[in-house]
């Protein structure tokens, strides 16, 4: 008799916890990162692990760049991105030749050659000369970023042959993610 009253206990115990069962608890984890597409021209290589607060706060570049002689000129200018994009980006450089303008007068042009990257750009005047890709990232795993120095030299013939005047020219970088 003992053991069919601890046989029906046994019995009533176990059906008693499977009855008062919990499910299993569980809550999802999920964020959204931000693309980080940036660009800028500092004053100073920007570190390959630098962080998007570090890039915001890096020098710029304080132009304008002052030229006063022909030939490869001194200043320490840097093309630095930083991005997230996962499909990449691509940035293209563009000039335009060193202009001086006065009423009645024809235009003057300085020519010179910028370059980045292992890649360089000759301005002709008043020709539109072709932009030039300068980064091409094809895709990206993480936040990444890099710095190339940016030279500059001023074609000797041109500037030898000016006329006076103020002249003054314009480099652009556009950055597009991909």
């Amino acid at each position: 008799m003992k053991k069919n009253i601890v046989a029906v206990l046994l019995v009533i115990a176990l059906s008693t916890a499977a009855a008062f069962a919990v499910d299993p608890a569980s809550f999802q984890v999920q964020t959204a990162v931000s693309g980080i597409n940036k660009m800028k021209i500092t004053a100073a290589a920007f570190p390959s692990n630098g962080t998007p607060s570090t890039f915001d706060s890096a020098a710029a570049f304080a132009g304008p760049l002052t030229v006063t002689t022909s030939g490869a000129q001194t200043f320490s200018a840097y093309l630095s991105t930083m991005s997230n994009n996962r499909v990449g980006y691509k940035v293209t450089m563009s000039a335009t030749a060193m202009t001086s303008a006065v009423t009645d007068q024809a235009t003057a042009y300085i020519n010179y050659t910028v370059g980045v990257n292992s890649k360089s750009l000759t301005t002709a005047g008043a020709t539109v000369v072709s932009s030039v890709e300068v980064i091409n990232v094809a895709s990206l795993a993480g936040l990444a970023s890099q710095s190339h120095p940016i030279s500059l030299s001023v074609d000797q013939a041109s500037f030898d042959a000016a006329v006076e005047g103020s002249y003054s020219g314009t480099v652009t970088f556009t950055y597009t993610a991909n």
